[in-house]
């Protein structure tokens, strides 16, 4: 019998499909870059699916998500069959207004619900994934326009840098900046910036919420 998901175990599926994503891009990057581009389109997919599956707070998103997700399995299948890069751009456009519309979901159900349980904790770093992840998405498409908007990172298609755009991602939101990776270009500059502020204030959110959470639970109790 199929287990069906709920609000109070959502984002466990959440966040096993985001971390399989970023899994299957630093595999790829690892043992198969020669030949795991198709691998990258198949993990973007995968985790678009669980992540329609798991974050269906409302009609709505539910059909919002459904249809991004078709649209990025068909413009993924045009991707493999025609050379085009205006197609790799709707795609990681595609991605990046996924991201979004998952994040939406899960900031009002793990952070604006007044309530402290497992599952909203799992969400809250679910949530902390998405925003490094649509950061990548932006960097992609500013790789995409601007090939030279980035030092450390060579000019090549996006399925080939993304692993290498999310490291950087998640190296800037937590504000640990390496500097193996440097922005060049003004606007670059300003996103990687505007990461950094989103990382340290999102901490600072998390942590309010979840003491403000708990303090309401207390003054119930008593």
């Amino acid at each position: 019998m199929r287990k069906k998901i709920t609000k109070e175990d959502n984002f466990t599926y959440l966040l096993s499909s985001l971390i399989f994503l970023l899994f299957s891009g630093a595999s790829v990057d690892q043992f198969m870059s020669g030949y795991g581009q198709s691998i990258i389109l198949l993990a973007t997919i995968i985790t678009m699916v669980i992540g329609v599956w798991s974050i269906r707070s409302t009609r709505y998103i539910f059909n919002m998500g459904l249809a991004l997700l078709t649209l990025a399995v068909l413009t993924s299948l045009l991707i493999n069959f025609l050379d085009v890069k205006e197609l790799e751009f709707i795609y990681i456009s595609l991605l990046l207004l996924f991201f979004l519309l998952t994040l939406k979901p899960a900031l009002e159900q793990a952070l604006f619900s007044g309530q402290i349980t497992k599952n909203n904790i799992i969400g809250s770093i679910c949530i902390f994934l998405l925003l490094g992840l649509i950061w990548t998405m932006l960097y992609l498409l500013i790789s995409e326009f601007t090939p030279n908007a980035f030092s450390g990172i060579e000019s090549a298609g996006w399925k080939k840098n993304l692993p290498d755009f999310i490291y950087f991602s998640f190296v800037t939101l937590t504000t640990l900046g390496f500097g193996d990776i440097l922005p060049l270009s003004p606007l670059a500059r300003f996103l990687v910036y505007m990461e950094a502020v989103v990382g340290i204030f999102y901490m600072a959110i998390v942590v309010s919420s979840l003491v403000g959470a708990k303090m309401s639970e207390s003054q119930s109790d008593n």
